[in-house]
């Protein structure tokens, strides 16, 4: 069993890995050129497309394992809840006004309120969102699910099965639990087998059993073999069984690499973008559609692209910084006041 610490550690620095490689993909992806593709940072796009969101949920679930905390009272659970709505948002309103360069409509606006439809980039954060308004219901219910292996398995085949149920009527927050063939979406069933897998290995203490290596890489070889055979990646949206299991191998190397380095004293700079996901989410998102508006698509080379986004995490870094210095010095008030 790990330290606490290095338990914290190690899960913050699968995040920060997670949010480093997304930011660089978005760069990629909207402020990269796009008529003479580069082959590496295409490349490098798709792995990200692959990993991202299937990372994310289980890097929570396992941050959900690992919780041992008391039951928190109802307005503390909404909290997050009110904050990722607010985040999909603005993120779908940026993306809207900054990148299709829309004008507000009232069916527009009913559209992007009622998640009725979930515009680019902010599709990831309207899931989010469901999520943890359904933590805030049945969480006990997920924590037992994962804690028992048949009760895991059922779960997993269930939610493999509702690959198959797509549906392309427009309804408000189906496209986060089903498939809509609409538009890009993350249906939480398809990916929840992700979410279940992390809070089990949060449960135990994110040990990695020598199984699990041998069912990732077939998982993944699966994965590579219908792409393959079809001459494409497998179906991402909808997602199909293929693509959800794809980036089962790298995972794992990323939840082996992030222990492997936690047992070092890391400076807890290089782990901001881990403490505050969201903030990297919705500035990033935010900064690169505004670059988008403002200078089109001028990335011509990964290169550029990189330096891009090293610039983008180091202004939110310092922004995240800014923001922890302020909350310290807020509680230490409090604790002067209540002293005095």
């Amino acid at each position: 069993m790990q330290a606490k610490g290095v338990r914290a550690q190690y899960l913050d620095l699968l995040k920060t890995l997670l949010v480093v490689g997304m930011v660089l993909a978005h760069v990629i992806q909207l402020i990269g050129i796009r008529v003479r593709p580069i082959p590496f940072s295409n490349g490098f796009s798709d792995f990200i497309n692959l990993v991202t969101f299937s990372g994310f949920m289980l890097a929570f679930g396992i941050g959900v394992g690992l919780s041992r905390g008391a039951a928190r009272p109802l307005s503390a659970r909404s909290k997050p809840v009110w904050m990722m709505l607010a985040a999909s948002y603005v993120s779908a309103f940026a993306f809207v006004l900054l990148v299709d360069r829309r004008p507000l409509s009232p069916e527009l606006l009913v559209d992007l309120l009622s998640l009725r439809v979930l515009y680019g980039w902010s599709e990831f954060l309207a899931s989010f969102f469901v999520l943890y308004l359904l933590l805030v219901v049945a969480r006990p219910a997920l924590v037992a699910i994962a804690g028992k292996w048949w009760l895991l398995t059922v779960a997993i085949a269930l939610c493999f099965a509702s690959t198959f149920v797509t549906t392309s009527v427009n309804v408000p927050l189906s496209a986060t639990i089903v498939a809509n063939t609409n538009y890009a979406n993350f249906p939480l069933l398809a990916y929840l087998p992700w979410f279940l897998f992390g809070i089990r290995l949060g449960q135990e203490g994110g040990r990695l059993r020598w199984w699990y290596w041998p069912v990732a890489l077939v998982a993944t070889g699966y994965f590579y073999w219908q792409t393959a055979q079809a001459g494409g990646f497998p179906s991402r949206f909808p997602p199909s069984i293929a693509w959800v299991i794809g980036p089962a191998a790298f995972l794992l190397a990323y939840v082996a690499l992030s222990q492997a380095i936690a047992h070092f004293a890391l400076p807890a700079v290089i782990l901001t973008p881990g403490r505050h996901v969201l903030m990297y989410l919705v500035l990033s998102n935010f900064i690169i559609f505004a670059a988008r508006n403002r200078f089109g698509q001028p990335i011509h080379q990964f290169w550029q692209a990189a330096l891009v986004a090293i610039a983008i995490l180091l202004a939110i870094t310092v922004f995240a910084l800014a923001y922890e210095a302020w909350g310290r010095r807020g509680r230490a008030e409090v604790l002067v006041g209540q002293a005095g």
